[in-house]
């Protein structure tokens, strides 16, 4: 894992915070396998840069000043963990909403194999 590889990342939020996703889709592997926790209709394991996009533009569009912020991140072996702030205010409900979570990426030559979003940063800090 390289400096590289981070500092990929936190230009991959910079251009998502500013609705910029061309950016965030050219640093992921085009069979991305990614993960959503919980049981909204998006959850489980899903593959492909194209399901990706689908999925995290409709979360986006879902929310008015839509934010992702690194409060840090980690290299534990081939994986970067990086724990963010999600902010923003629903659309439809008007509820803000601020989370703090982690994302677990695994990096292969630059770009993304793969996602998983950790509802506990300290579980997946551990």
């Amino acid at each position: 894992m390289t400096e590289a590889n981070i500092e990929a990342l936190q230009r991959g939020y910079e251009a998502l915070n500013r609705g910029d996703l061309s950016v965030v889709l050219e640093l992921l592997d085009p069979e991305i396998e990614w993960h959503e926790p919980g049981d909204s209709p998006e959850a489980g394991t899903h593959h492909g840069r194209d399901s990706f996009e689908l999925f995290f533009r409709s979360w986006v569009e879902s929310f008015e000043g839509f934010r992702v912020v690194p409060e840090e991140v980690v290299e534990r072996g081939d994986k970067l963990i990086a724990v963010v702030n999600q902010s923003g205010r629903g659309r439809t409900s008007g509820v803000e909403v601020n989370a703090r979570l982690a994302h677990v990426w695994t990096v292969e030559d630059g770009r993304a194999v793969r996602w998983e979003a950790v509802a506990s940063p300290e579980e997946a800090l551990a």
